[in-house]
């Protein structure tokens, strides 16, 4: 509602989320702003086709065990990944809280074989100090950083690796991240917000 006077200012808004174009149309109807149906748009979020399943047989399959061994995760039969900005409505912080939780529920061998990988800047003036975030919240669970961009060919074998991808972020446009996972067969764990719904 804050915003619809800039929608009523503009002459097309095209929403890359349901949410959003739900909204858009709602917002204008409720302000009793004279918007034809062709004004408001849903235009899906376009993503790349380099984001695939790597099965056994196939070139890169070797590349993603070499991955594993390259993080040192070659012990773990359980990675949940974080592919996100370290800002704060990603809420990476709360990431590594949910992660504790879960392996609390777990014997000490079996959060022993478990890890989380963060794909992000450990340290963001936009976000926070996620080692020390890990270090406090949960020092005996395994924390992983990947901090350097890659390919977007080595992203895939990340996806490939993980078994599952979390996005939690406060509110969500699209989420890239978690429709890439998607894409490479790996299943997500969202929350109910933005384009994260869409791809549910």
């Amino acid at each position: 509602m804050w915003n619809a006077p800039f929608y009523g200012s503009c002459d097309l808004i095209m929403g890359i989320s349901k949410q959003t174009y739900g909204i858009n149309k709602r917002v204008l109807k409720k302000f009793g702003m004279d918007y034809k149906d062709w004004q408001i748009q849903y235009v899906p979020h376009g993503v790349s086709d380099k984001f695939k399943p790597i099965l056994k047989g196939f070139d890169d399959y070797s590349k993603v065990g070499e991955m594993r061994t390259r993080l040192g995760l070659d012990d773990k039969d359980f990675t949940l990944f974080y592919n996100n900005r370290n800002i704060r409505r990603k809420n990476p912080g709360d990431i590594i809280l949910a992660y504790k939780t879960f392996c609390d529920t777990l014997t000490k061998e079996e959060a022993d074989k478990c890890c989380l990988l963060m794909h992000t800047a450990p340290v963001d003036d936009n976000g926070t100090d996620l080692p020390v975030v890990a270090k406090t919240l949960c020092p005996e669970y395994k924390v992983y950083f990947s901090a350097n961009k890659i390919e977007p060919k080595q992203l895939n074998h990340l996806y490939n690796m993980a078994d599952v991808t979390i996005n939690m972020a406060s509110n969500e446009g699209f989420g890239l991240g978690t429709c890439e996972s998607l894409m490479a067969g790996t299943p997500i764990i969202v929350n109910v917000t933005g384009g994260l719904q869409d791809q549910c």
